[in-house]
């Protein structure tokens, strides 16, 4: 396992890779407020065929904050500088809910740098998220935003927060653009609406979608053996 800061044009990177150098590489993307361990087991998994590398995205974890403004056409940007700093010519996406979102950003203005793509509980405006999530979001963002004025710490959290309730701002139209093979998938139970993903799937030409049967938004972390499998089956396609 490689640990390293990748220095950017304004921040700091932090990653992890592992697997050898000759292999393909897979990229993991975390969700909001997350950092890279979350793929832990996948990383353990997968680097015996891989070279995978989970990073922080700009200001989560123990990657810096910068200067630019935080949203997903930044955090596409900054994965294209990963991309360049680590001579990936291409590779896999894995992305989990706000990394979901950043692939779709990825993909739309960088498709020749995919392999293919597989989105976990993503969605490409707020109104994807169910009713009761997005109003609870809302109610708890306008909370932040009153302590924000008196707690840096929380001002930073309000910022994160943002990216559920202002973002993102794709249309159906923009995805009807993306060509990569794509993998969509939900839990049966998940945050994200199953109207929103199938929207989602009909837009992006040939790609698939799949549920998890009594899943949440982090099925994947309790169903790890699952979730190792949905993704090897996908990717191996595209190898």
């Amino acid at each position: 396992m490689l640990i390293m800061n990748i220095q950017l044009l304004d921040i700091s990177i932090n990653c992890e890779i592992a697997g050898d150098t000759d292999k393909p590489e897979l990229i993991f993307l975390h969700g909001n407020g997350e950092n890279l361990h979350i793929f832990d087991s996948q990383i353990a998994y997968f680097s015996q065929f891989f070279r995978t590398i989970a990073l922080d995205t700009r200001g989560h974890g123990k990657s810096t904050r910068g200067e630019k403004p935080l949203n997903f056409h930044t955090f596409a940007n900054d994965l294209l500088e990963v991309f360049d700093a680590l001579k990936i010519d291409k590779a896999h996406i894995v992305g989990f809910s706000d990394g979901a979102i950043t692939a779709l950003h990825f993909a739309l203005l960088f498709p020749e740098r995919i392999s293919s793509m597989i989105l976990l509980g993503t969605n490409f405006n707020p109104k994807g998220l169910i009713f009761i999530v997005r109003y609870q979001t809302l109610f708890f963002y306008t909370c932040l935003s009153f302590l924000s004025l008196f707690s840096k710490k929380i001002r930073k959290r309000k910022e994160i927060w943002n990216l559920m309730v202002n973002h993102p701002d794709l249309t159906l139209e923009e995805l009807s653009l993306i060509t990569v093979p794509t993998l969509i998938v939900t839990g049966e139970k998940d945050v994200v609406s199953q109207s929103h993903n199938d929207e989602i799937c009909k837009a992006i030409s040939g790609s698939k979608r799949l549920i998890i049967p009594k899943g949440n938004h982090f099925w994947m972390f309790k169903q790890k053996d699952v979730f190792n499998k949905c993704i090897m089956d996908f990717i191996v396609n595209y190898i």
